[in-house]
């Protein structure tokens, strides 16, 4: 089963609530990181389920050898 990217932003979510329930700057940053994380991963899934969705690239031209 993969993860969605509304499951990747629900889990940024809980980070960021973390992050303002911690107790030292250090742990704050930590949430604050791993929520932009998941973040990213939301959004690299999207994009890529995007490009997917358009098929693969067009092949380039097939070039033919020169006679010498």
């Amino acid at each position: 089963m993969m993860i969605t990217p509304e499951q990747y932003r629900r889990m940024a979510e809980e980070c960021f609530s973390w992050a303002r329930e911690a107790q030292t700057e250090e742990v704050r940053l930590c949430y604050l990181n791993l929520a932009q994380t998941w973040l990213e991963a939301a959004s690299w899934i999207e994009d890529a389920s995007a490009r997917c969705s358009l098929g693969p690239p067009p092949l380039p031209p097939l070039r033919r050898k020169l006679a010498a």
